[in-house]
Formats: C-alpha cells, sequence, structure tokens
C-alpha cells in the first residue's frame, strides 16, 4: 500500500465531501472536495510525468498551506516521486541550497516564484502560470504504484546546529503513523487543523491522517495560531476537533486562553520540554476530550511515542512522553549501553 491510493475509497463514496478548506486573502474560502482534489492531483502528477519527472525522483514543494499544498503532496507521490518541502518564506539561500542538496528534478511554486530557481537544474512549474496546461492533462490515476518502501518525503531539519540535512521517508512509515493508529482515531466527521508551517514534519500528520480518516482540513493562518484568542475564535468558528501543536504553541495558548482547549476532541503537543503548570491549566479549564503528549525526531516520522494526560501531580517537573505508537518499538538505552524494549501502550 502507498499514499498515492490512499483517498481512492473516499472518492468512490463521498466523493463531494470536502477534503481541504482554507481561507484566502480575499476573505473567500477556498476548498476541494475527495473528487477534486484527486482530480487535481491526477492532473499535476500527469503534467510532472511529461517533464521527466518518475520514481526515485524528488520534487520540492515551494508552496505556502492551502489547498494547493495538499494537491501537490499528492501529486507527486502520484507521480512516483518524492516531495521536498519548503517554507516559500525562508531566505532564497536556503531554498536553492535544498533544491540542489535534494538533487530535485522540479519546483512548484505558485505566485510567480519560479524565477528565484533559475539557474538549477531542477524545471520550475508556477502553479498559477502553468494552471492552464495543468488543467489540460488527463484527470485519471496514474499507472505508478510506488512500494512501501519507496521515498514518499524528505523532510529537511532546521540545520541550527550545522547544514540542514534530508531525512528521507518511506511511504511505509507514513502509513503506519496514520493508519496503523492506536493513539488516535478519526473518522469522517472530525476536522483536522492545518496549523503547522508546511515544511516542518507535524504537516505530516495533519495532512495525511486527514485523507486517511476521509477528514477534514481547515487551514489556519499563521497569525490565528499564534493568537491565542483568535485561536480559540477560530476553533469554535469551524468546529476543530483534532489539532497537533508544538509544546511551546500549546505553552503559549495555555497561558493566555487555557479554555481555547476545551471545544476539541483531540489535541496533540510535542517536541520540546513540557511545563507541567501549562498543562495542568488546560486540564483545569475543562481540558480537551483527549490531551495526548506525543514525542519523536523527524526520523521516526513526526512522533514515536504518545502519553495521554488525564492529570499531572502538584510536583511534577515533566509529563511523559509515553509508549510506542501501534506500529514502533522503543529501545531504551541505560548509561552503561544496556537495551531494553519498551512495548505499546494497552
Amino acid at each position: 500500500m502507498s499514499l498515492s491510493g490512499l483517498i481512492e475509497q473516499h472518492v468512490r463514496t463521498r466523493p463531494e465531501a470536502t477534503a481541504v478548506i482554507h481561507p484566502s486573502a480575499g476573505g473567500r474560502d477556498v476548498s476541494l472536495t475527495y473528487r477534486e482534489l484527486s482530480v487535481a492531483a491526477n492532473r499535476l502528477a500527469a503534467h510532472l510525468r511529461a517533464l521527466g519527472v518518475g520514481p526515485g525522483d524528488r520534487v520540492v514543494t515551494a508552496l505556502g498551506p492551502g489547498p494547493g499544498l495538499v494537491t501537490a503532496f499528492l501529486a507527486v507521490v502520484r507521480a512516483g516521486a518524492a516531495y521536498v518541502p519548503v517554507d516559500p518564506a525562508h531566505p532564497g539561500l536556503r531554498r536553492r541550497l535544498i533544491v540542489r542538496d535534494s538533487a530535485a528534478r522540479a519546483v512548484l511554486t505558485e505566485g510567480s516564484g519560479a524565477g528565484e530557481y533559475a539557474g538549477l537544474d531542477a524545471v520550475a512549474v508556477d502553479l498559477d502560470a502553468d494552471a492552464g496546461l495543468i488543467a489540460a492533462r488527463p484527470g485519471v490515476l496514474p499507472a505508478v504504484r510506488p512500494g512501501p518502501g519507496d521515498a514518499a518525503y524528505v523532510c529537511y531539519t532546521s540545520g541550527t546546529t550545522g547544514t540542514p540535512k534530508g531525512v528521507v521517508v518511506p511511504h511505509r512509515a507514513v502509513l503506519d503513523l496514520v493508519t496503523s493508529t492506536d493513539y488516535v482515531r478519526l473518522t469522517p466527521d472530525d476536522v483536522v487543523a492545518q496549523a503547522a508551517n508546511p515544511a516542518f514534519d507535524a504537516v505530516t500528520f495533519e495532512i495525511w491522517s486527514t485523507l486517511a480518516a476521509g477528514a477534514r482540513l481547515v487551514g489556519l493562518a499563521k497569525d490565528t495560531v499564534i493568537d491565542p484568542a483568535r485561536f480559540a475564535a477560530a476553533v469554535r468558528e469551524h468546529g476543530v476537533s483534532t489539532v497537533f501543536l508544538t509544546t511551546a504553541l500549546f505553552h503559549q495558548i495555555a497561558r493566555e486562553r487555557p479554555d481555547a482547549f476545551a471545544p476539541l476532541r483531540t489535541v496533540l503537543f510535542g517536541g520540546e520540554a513540557c511545563d507541567p503548570r501549562r498543562v495542568r491549566q488546560v486540564l483545569a479549564a475543562g481540558g480537551p476530550e483527549r490531551l495526548l503528549h506525543v514525542y519523536g525526531p523527524t526520523e521516526t516520522t513526526t512522533f514515536a511515542t504518545w502519553h495521554e494526560v488525564t492529570g499531572v501531580a502538584k510536583d511534577a517537573r515533566t509529563v511523559p512522553i509515553g509508549r510506542p505508537l501501534g506500529a514502533t518499538v522503543a529501545v531504551v538505552v541505560t548509561a552503561d549501553g544496556q537495551a531494553g524494549r519498551a512495548g505499546r501502550q494497552r
């Protein structure tokens, strides 16, 4: 099984259900149904194939959050390639470095950003300027079928300790995260927030978990996510049921609006040291139905362990990171090099 055919069941059974919706600059929401998403991804995949993109290739997606990003991810894996997400707001030097280092065959941009990649070996595709060409391609599922061990995406680290490095993540790893789940059970009734930077691996959970479940992905603008009051309002306005936040952002919202999480079914947070005081604040304000502390570096595909937080002792200095996800094994190594396996949660 691969990501390329992940949504086809929903396309057949619920074609007009909304797959992704995102506020536009003009105040109008932009959305795609599951049928529209599949057709758009097929057309873009066919366009990439016509440009020479195929199995084993890399395609940089220099796109902001929105339906275009989701379409691009799905299109690239349907073309048999792996997507390499970069933040279009990052400095051009970093983006060009990633294009070179990943040996990308193509770069997807929007809003006339293709010129920034002139002189590189990769062909630049402007999704806006080339919209007519892409729309003329066939909207049928390509015959390419990536295997579970093939690369799905390459995520570049922040590079704070040196040059950024690309972590190659196979289809199998993403599917384990979003389908072999014991930590969260999403349904078509769920509304998942797309709050992460497109270059941050949290977007893997946001997008692919939503599509696997046939749920709805709702984009939240950066200035909304970082403003506790606006975040709380957006959660209620869009009926968001599930959100994944960095620990730092969770702390910020908990400090100012701990009640912001009360309407949510599931809140996941992780990535940094946890302050138990903020967790207690959220729980005291009603909390979400389920509050999950997750942990794992990029190499483990977003996160590898989880712990459901139902209470925090007064003298607690942190919150446990829990035990492995359903398809994961954690090995704990002591100071003297002895290793022990941590089992699954019951």
